[in-house]
């Protein structure tokens, strides 16, 4: 996949809306301890100096996996995994 025409600004909004999201969910579980995580990391590489799009790419690669795999889970959080997938594929330019 060319990633060179990855919205790096879309990423930063969505990195920032979900990480306030998996942040105001009030269970925890260890899908939701992943997801976390996976958005901590590219919250990091999105606020770095060199950030690569294929490193955004892979992250956001990761974050759609994790969304995929824990939906049943995050949706009794009230986090919305579907809506998450699909604006990680517009991104990603997949969708």
């Amino acid at each position: 996949m060319d990633n060179s025409n990855l919205d790096v600004e879309a990423a930063r909004k969505l990195v920032n809306d979900m990480s306030r999201q998996l942040a105001d969910a009030e269970k925890s579980g260890p899908k939701l301890s992943e997801l976390r995580a996976e958005v901590e990391t590219l919250k990091d590489i999105l606020n770095g100096p060199n950030a690569q799009h294929s490193w955004i790419a892979d992250r956001l690669s990761a974050i759609e996996r994790t969304f995929e795999h824990a939906a049943v889970e995050l949706l009794a959080d009230g986090i919305k995994a579907g809506q998450y997938i699909a604006e990680i594929g517009r991104i990603l330019g997949a969708r």
